[in-house]
C-alpha cells in the first residue's frame, strides 16, 4: 500500500486534472445570440472518473487518519 504522501499527491494531481477538465467544459460553453448557454458535455465521463478517484483516495485519507487515533 502506498504511503500517505504519495496519496496525497496523488488525490492533488487528481483534484487538479479534474479542476482543470471543468475549466475545460465552463470554457466550451456557447453564447446564443439571445443569451442563452449551452452547454454540451465533452469530459463528464473523464470528469465522473476524477471523481470518483477523488472521493476514493479522501476515504483512504479519512481511514488512515482513523487508525491513528
Amino acid at each position: 500500500m502506498s504511503n500517505r504522501f504519495e496519496i496525497q499527491r496523488e488525490l492533488t494531481d487528481a483534484q487538479n486534472q479534474l479542476d482543470s477538465l471543468c475549466q475545460k467544459e465552463a470554457d466550451s460553453c456557447k453564447t446564443e445570440s439571445i443569451g442563452t448557454v449551452t452547454i454540451e458535455p465533452k469530459y463528464g465521463k473523464d470528469m465522473n472518473e476524477l471523481r470518483s478517484k477523488c472521493s476514493e483516495l479522501s476515504m483512504i485519507l479519512e481511514a488512515m487518519d482513523a487508525s491513528e487515533d
